[in-house]
């Protein structure tokens, strides 16, 4: 065998992959935009490929644009990939070094349909930054009209249900009978569409009873031997054959050879139609190159409108010999029977989205939807709007909108289901004003809520509040959907009648001091606690009073402003304490 020439075809095999890889770019194009801007029609089951050259804005508005990003093409046909020129940079592309980019779309379509193809760009804007772009182009995939020398079948294949419609080709004949291979038949010449609804593969018979003379077609070829004419034993035997009609004329090659192997060899023709006439065929081992010409393995002949049969031959010099058996096939005035295939691709289960919760919330509540799906591919959408790299099973929106999920088995057939998510913003926050003790807002259309240290206050539920005691206050507030904002906290200390009597009572020295001072009672009750607080409301420090009247305070604080109060007597009362 001619080992140099398959390496050589391996060679181009490959390299031809590789340009195809590529685009080319439409550079007569000038205008930002891109090119075509419509795409032409597929075909199922035919390789389809289309360049589309992009010409790029290098600003907006002013502002420069500092690259493009190719992030996905989703929606394509199921049988057909994309591939950037600039793939091995991550499809990024500057267009302040060239406005041209381009992108090949290839493959062989499976199903047809009219499919959105989604383009997604992330554009780097100046002061912008990241700016996600989304459009679409249409592209058409038609039916493959699929076509035996029985009968036509359009929409042959696809995702269940799936509608298939049948034409005769052989029209005008005694008799027709249709097998559906799905428990439907018909005797019609041209039978009605046929929808199949389970998933499957189905063998369509068609049976014609024509008025024919009989017509003769060589269908099969056995080599069982061979003479040892094939350079035995240094080479073991590449073998075709050719077929001659009695003028001479070649009609059949069978090559190419069948590389490396010994009879018996089996070959199925593509019903090769004989007339009344003798033919031979003639049996080689394919060499060339370094082994030289091909060697003659001998040849035979047979009658074309004869039966089937074994034929044999020799080889002047060698040893052994040719024989093979050829079936020749006869058409008397039979029914004519013509065989396809539908394909029913199956599609997903049913795809169910379940939130976790509510779906209509306050902001800052997170909503996590869930598709029942685990085992397709799922892509995420909202309002119809694309969602760059949301493909898996769980999703939380951010935003109110109707969030839809695709599940798309290897088939590309699909299932969808979708949930609309309410997001309420919260109400304004709320502010108040203080007018000696009595805290007011001017915020209408919600509902009020006071708060003490944290605990709301019995029947503070109104627009103002008289604060009889000194504390950290705030104030929520409720919107008609329920959802809630709150003030700042507000440390008040409270100025009432006692105020005047707590400082005649209480005496802090020094005042301002470093963190260790003394305090003074005029008098005390026992198991009364000392508290002192900071500016938040908390309590940094606390000492019980046993049976002295004088405390020594070593607490230190950090340098600030704090509140002393005694716990449990003048209640609402405190003296301020600075710590420099």
């Amino acid at each position: 065998m001619n080992k140099l020439k398959l390496f050589l075809s391996l060679i181009a095999i490959c390299f031809v992959t590789l340009i195809n890889a590529q685009c080319t770019i439409d550079s007569t194009q000038t205008a930002a935009g891109i090119y075509p801007d419509s795409f032409p029609n597929a075909t199922v089951g035919q390789y389809y490929t289309q360049d589309v050259t992009f010409v790029m804005l290098t600003d907006t508005m002013g502002l420069t644009i500092n690259n493009y990003n190719l992030v996905a093409i989703t929606g394509l046909p199921i049988g057909l990939s994309w591939q950037c020129n600039n793939a091995s940079n991550g499809c990024n592309y500057d267009p302040s070094v060239s406005q041209f980019g381009c992108v090949n779309l290839s493959g062989t379509p499976l199903i047809a349909g009219t499919y959105s193809m989604n383009v997604v760009i992330v554009a780097d804007i100046q002061f912008l930054g990241p700016q996600t772009i989304n459009f679409t182009r249409p592209l058409i995939v038609l039916p493959n009209n699929v076509s035996n020398p029985g009968f036509a079948m359009s929409n042959s294949s696809g995702c269940a249900p799936l509608t298939v419609s049948f034409s005769n080709n052989n029209p005008g004949q005694a008799a027709c009978d249709w097998d559906f291979g799905n428990g439907l038949q018909s005797n019609l010449e041209n039978p009605p569409a046929i929808t199949y609804d389970v998933p499957g593969t189905y063998v369509v018979n068609q049976t014609v009873t024509p008025q024919i003379t009989p017509q003769y077609f060589l269908t099969d070829i056995d080599i069982n031997s061979i003479p040892d004419n094939y350079g035995s034993p240094l080479d073991d035997p590449d073998i075709y054959f050719v077929i001659l009609d009695s003028a001479g004329t070649q009609v059949y090659d069978s090559r190419p050879a069948i590389a490396n192997s010994f009879p018996p060899i089996h070959w199925v023709l593509p019903n090769i139609p004989l007339d009344s006439q003798n033919y031979s065929i003639q049996v080689w081992d394919e060499d060339g190159g370094l082994f030289g010409a091909d060697d003659d393995l001998g040849n035979t002949s047979f009658f074309g409108h004869g039966t089937s049969g074994t034929a044999n031959g020799t080889v002047n010099g060698a040893s052994g010999q040719l024989q093979l058996n050829y079936t020749i096939y006869q058409t008397p005035i039979v029914p004519l029977v013509a065989v396809d295939t539908v394909y029913v691709y199956p599609v997903p289960d049913s795809v169910t989205i379940s939130p976790a919760g509510p779906i209509s919330v306050c902001a800052g509540t997170a909503v996590v939807l869930s598709a029942s799906d685990s085992i397709n591919q799922l892509q995420w959408y909202q309002d119809s709007l694309f969602l760059i790299n949301e493909t898996f099973q769980s999703y939380t929106p951010i935003i109110s909108g109707n969030y839809v999920v695709i599940a798309t088995n290897a088939y590309g057939c699909t299932q969808s289901a979708s949930v609309s998510v309410l997001i309420n913003p919260n109400p304004p926050k709320p502010n108040f004003s203080i007018n000696g003790n009595v805290f007011v807002t001017f915020l209408t259309g919600v509902s009020y809520q006071w708060y003490l240290n944290g605990n709301a206050i019995n029947g503070a539920v109104n627009n103002l509040y008289t604060a009889n005691q000194s504390g950290t206050y705030k104030l929520c507030v409720t919107d008609a959907n329920g959802c809630v904002n709150c003030s700042d906290s507000l440390i008040y200390n409270f100025t009432g009648l006692y105020n005047n009597q707590f400082s005649e009572f209480v005496k802090v020295y020094p005042n301002p001091n470093n963190g260790t001072f003394q305090i003074k009672l005029n008098s005390f009750i026992a198991d009364d606690v000392v508290q002192i607080m900071n500016t938040l409301g908390q309590v940094v420090y606390e000492e019980k009073i046993s049976n002295s009247n004088e405390l020594t305070i070593q607490s230190k604080l950090e340098q600030g402003i704090y509140y002393l109060r005694l716990q449990n007597t003048y209640i609402g009362q405190s003296l301020k304490v600075v710590v420099q």
